[in-house]
């Protein structure tokens, strides 16, 4: 079976990020008889150094008038719902997602990230829980079953390498979520899981031809298009 490795850009308060994971875990569901997809995850802060805020009323300034925003938020709703997926906007939050992605960077096997990065979005997009505050995010942690012990908020290595992440999607697109595949092409955008079956597909038969398609919904440290 042919491998492809894939590299995800995302953050957690980028609200197509989620619905953008989803479809892209059935497109390899959809392809897992052809194609083993190896997933390695990387950080994207939407919102350096920026303090926390209600995520509607950061919308809101963005947009500059709340029809605007209102229609982003019934956009990624409807397109979150097709997922399985439910957003209360009027509990999410917004800003610096540092510990977050420091979290999820301390935890060690694949598969337990994947797990840890699914609960946070669940978490922060459906639950209420306040993801930018440190104690919830811990408890968070604990209570889909990591021990406060086995991470760390301090390690100076860990947040060069968020840094590093940064700068490395920067230098192939404007925002996330993004999708590397094999290190050569790009997905960048909540693409319909058909697009990321052929990425897939096309990535495991070695496609010479590079792709720079961004037509999917993303945002960007500028705000979210929809």
């Amino acid at each position: 079976m042919k491998r492809v490795n894939l590299e995800v850009w995302s953050d957690f308060v980028c609200p197509w990020c989620w619905i953008a994971k989803r479809r892209l875990e059935k497109a390899a569901t959809g392809v897992a008889d052809r194609v083993e997809v190896v997933v390695t995850s990387r950080s994207y802060r939407l919102a350096k150094g920026l303090a926390p805020a209600s995520f509607t009323d950061a919308l809101y300034a963005k947009f500059g008038n709340r029809v605007a925003a209102e229609r982003m938020m019934d956009a990624v709703a409807s397109a979150g719902s097709r997922e399985g997926l439910t957003y209360r906007f009027e509990t999410m939050r917004f800003g610096d997602t540092s510990d977050v992605h420091l979290l999820v960077k301390s935890v060690q096997k694949p598969e337990d990230k994947q797990r840890m990065i699914e609960a946070i979005y669940r978490a922060a997009t459906t639950d209420g829980v306040d993801i930018l505050d440190r104690t919830a995010l811990v408890d968070l942690a604990e209570s889909v079953g990591f021990s406060a012990a086995s991470f760390t908020f301090d390690d100076r290595e860990m947040v060069s390498e968020i840094a590093r992440d940064e700068a490395e999607a920067n230098r192939i697109a404007n925002g996330v979520p993004l999708f590397v595949f094999n290190n050569r092409t790009y997905l960048s955008g909540a693409h319909e899981v058909a697009v990321f079956e052929k990425a897939l597909l096309d990535s495991a038969e070695n496609v010479t031809a590079d792709s720079e398609d961004s037509g999917g919904m993303s945002c960007s440290i500028d705000g979210c298009a929809n």
